[in-house]
């Protein structure tokens, strides 16, 4: 029974007491014990107001029970244990968790109070199995004796819980934010996860980390993927995995750099948050890239665990890793950070610290079957470590980046570190330094901007608006050198015609635009590439708004600090207003990108040539540069030069635009 009376025994209770009738009461005389008529109306008053009063306090005490049952209903650690939230723009308040077997009552998903009743209900009538509604929410159950209820129910006696709860032995927590992973969509802005650091043991790869991401078909390729993502086509699952398997799959598989935080939360939070892991990590969420992601859901979960923290409340239309993290910081709950390098960045710190025959050396122990020692022996100690050290390294990318060589390569890794364990030198390359910058740390996802400028000598005024999240003029700092990933960016221009009038247009609108750039080597060979897709007006078509589809792959390499890349882009315009209702073209790309903590240069140069419908004949250079005022703040110059010719004209049109922009982020 709980602490107070169901408000369910309330009816039967009136139903007692209109019912209630007092008997006729026959009075014996035994060893001359007499009572008189009037003694006896007044014993049959007392005895029927003491029922009617006993009566109406259990009818108070049943009103009382359901008063204060619906008043906790609302709590909000209640509704954050049941994942009440709202997010997405057509989203309702109702719990976000899919699986019914999450719920007690049928209407549990949007009823809180139905599902606060059958919980009361289902754990009173629990025994101890494995199975058993007990065991599978203790959480609920600690949450609920906090309020009072269900104190002779005992968590001990729940052996598969108790004996999973010591094995993760959890004494705090660590968020884990790898960087920004290009290559795979539901990376694109990074990723977090948590780890659950134990009591005993001083090696974290060995504690556990909890993980929520989207249980996809292996099968489906990356445009399934993308619109399962998008629309919440996939099951989202969390899962508890040791931290070492996370750290392989980011820093090892994906060459992701983390960020670590650990966060201050008390010994009582700590344990619910992982009594709450427990009963949901058999629970499915449908996922959604922008909304309810991994990184959103990790604020939900920390939320349940804690009511002081309400995480998740800062986020109401998309979630973005980096937004997570911080609103974690304002929080205040951030009481240290760490940085931990991914192999690739562990190699090229060691290719700038090493010379060319240093380099020619490991490449060739580990690419060829050579004598490992003949190969080193002409060189010194220090320099036979370091070679041998950036053989380990470029041996375990090798392994990752190419599986058919993983066994070899798995071999040669041996053989490389029994080698440099004989090297009396110690440490020969001096510790990855940490970035000035976490990622957390640099300007907001979401800008908006405000531009003048003249477009063939007419002036033009103009407003932006983009919801994420960076493109390379941006800051830099927290950011990738390189990358350009930009989702919904709108743009609005009043302008000046030749004779005089004004018009308000739309001048693009890009639903995505995704570019990474990553400098080759004579160890690294990445593709650089882009893609980007949406409305804008040509320079060949200025009065026509065109769905346009982009999308270019080459090369990128790194000179003294700055950045030279060359594509070929394939270009598709479509509009029944042009030349044969559509444009194909070809063509190259060249570039030059030199980024700074406090400035940015872009010069970039276009040709392409007509493939199929109408004919452009375009030919662009633009140029770039932007200023960084403050964090969230920048200032920025644009222009750009561009000719066209359409096959009814002799002489090429000319298009010049300059622009000065005040951008603000937030």
């Amino acid at each position: 029974m709980s602490k107070l009376i169901r408000g369910t025994q309330v009816p039967l209770i009136i139903s007692s007491i209109k019912n209630f009738q007092p008997r006729q009461i026959h009075v014996r005389s035994f060893h001359n014990l007499y009572i008189s008529q009037s003694r006896m109306h007044t014993i049959l008053k007392y005895l029927t107001l003491t029922r009617i009063v006993i009566c109406a306090s259990l009818l108070s005490h049943g009103f009382s029970a359901q008063a204060n049952e619906t008043e906790l209903a609302q709590d909000r650690e209640w509704l954050d244990l049941l994942h009440y939230h709202r997010i997405g723009l057509f989203s309702v308040f109702e719990s976000q968790a899919d699986d019914p077997r999450f719920f007690f009552a049928k209407t549990g998903k949007s009823d809180p109070h139905a599902e606060l009743v059958a919980t009361l209900k289902a754990l009173e009538a629990s025994d101890y199995a494995n199975d058993s509604p007990i065991c599978r929410f203790p959480a609920r159950l600690h949450w609920l004796q906090s309020k009072g209820y269900l104190q002779d129910k005992d968590i001990a006696q729940c052996l598969k819980f108790q004996d999973w709860y010591s094995k993760i032995d959890a004494k705090s927590l660590t968020l884990a934010f790898p960087a920004a992973y290009l290559n795979s969509p539901s990376s694109m802005y990074g990723h977090t996860f948590i780890r659950i650091n134990r009591k005993q043991g001083n090696n974290p790869l060995l504690d556990y980390s909890i993980n929520y991401a989207a249980n996809a078909d292996p099968e489906d390729n990356e445009l399934v993927f993308s619109y399962k993502g998008l629309s919440g086509g996939y099951p989202g699952v969390f899962s508890v995995l040791p931290y070492y398997q996370k750290i392989k799959e980011y820093s090892f598989l994906e060459a992701r750099d983390v960020w670590e935080y650990d966060l201050a939360l008390t010994e009582e939070e700590v344990a619910q948050f992982v009594r709450h892991t427990w009963e949901i990590q058999n629970t499915h969420f449908d996922y959604y890239f922008f909304t309810e992601n991994c990184s959103y859901h990790l604020l939900t979960l920390l939320d349940a665990a804690s009511p002081r923290l309400h995480l998740s409340d800062a986020f109401s239309v998309s979630a973005i890793p980096a937004d997570t993290v911080r609103v974690i910081e304002r929080a205040g709950i951030v009481a240290d950070t760490h940085f931990r390098p991914s192999t690739m960045s562990l190699m090229t710190h060691m290719l700038e610290n090493t010379d060319d025959e240093i380099q020619a050396k490991a490449k060739t122990i580990v690419e060829e079957d050579v004598d490992l020692i003949s190969t080193i022996e002409d060189i010194n100690t220090l320099e036979q470590a370091k070679t041998l050290e950036l053989a380990y390294q470029y041996s375990r990318y090798l392994s990752v980046r190419k599986k058919q060589e993983q066994k070899k390569q798995s071999q040669k890794a041996i053989t490389i570190l029994s080698a440099r364990s004989k090297i009396p030198e110690n440490q020969v390359f001096e510790d990855y330094p940490r970035p000035a910058y976490r990622d957390d740390e640099g300007h907001n996802s979401s800008r908006i901007e405000a531009s003048f400028g003249y477009n063939n000598e007419l002036p033009f005024t103009q407003i932006g608006i983009r919801a994420a999240y960076h493109d390379r003029l941006d800051n830099l700092p927290g950011y990738l050198k390189g990358a350009k990933l930009e989702m919904f960016h709108a743009q609005f221009r009043h302008s000046e015609t030749a004779d005089g009038k004004h018009k308000n247009t739309i001048e693009r609108i890009g639903l995505i635009d995704i570019a990474s750039y990553s400098p080759r080597n004579d160890f690294l060979s990445p593709i650089s590439w882009e893609v980007s897709t949406g409305l804008k007006r040509p320079d060949s078509e200025r009065d026509e708004l065109l769905p346009f589809l982009s999308a270019g792959w080459g090369a990128s390499y790194l000179w003294q600090n700055q950045l030279f890349y060359a594509l070929g882009i394939f270009d598709l315009n479509l509009d029944n207003d042009i030349d044969k209702g559509h444009h194909v073209s070809l063509g190259p790309k060249i570039g030059w990108l030199n980024q700074h903590e406090d400035w940015t240069m872009n010069l970039e140069l276009r040709q392409a040539f007509d493939v199929s419908g109408a004919d452009f004949k375009l030919r662009a250079i633009e140029f770039g540069i932007a200023r960084r005022l403050e964090k969230d703040w920048q200032i920025r110059f644009n222009t750009a030069y561009s000719s066209h010719a359409k096959p009814e004209q002799s002489d090429a049109t000319f298009s010049e635009t300059f622009s000065l922009s005040l951008l603000h982020y937030f």
